[in-house]
């Protein structure tokens, strides 16, 4: 399986980043980007490597289905 890459922007990147990587079937890494831009809003960046087991969940909470 190849990398997903992804960006989340708006105030609450970090916490939609954290509450994304605690779901125990995904591995991977993140980020927050350099600074906020001049609105203030705050970006994440970050790259699911593994998930494991049931994909149809992750697709779920990620918001592909």
């Amino acid at each position: 399986m190849a990398d997903i890459q992804f960006e989340i922007q708006g105030q609450d990147a970090i916490a939609a980043t954290e509450a994304l990587f605690a779901h125990p079937e995904l591995e991977g890494h993140w980020e927050t980007a350099d600074e906020p831009d001049k609105e203030g809003t705050i970006a994440t960046i970050g790259a699911i490597v593994g998930i494991v087991g049931g994909t149809i969940t992750v697709a779920e909470q990620i918001g592909v289905l």
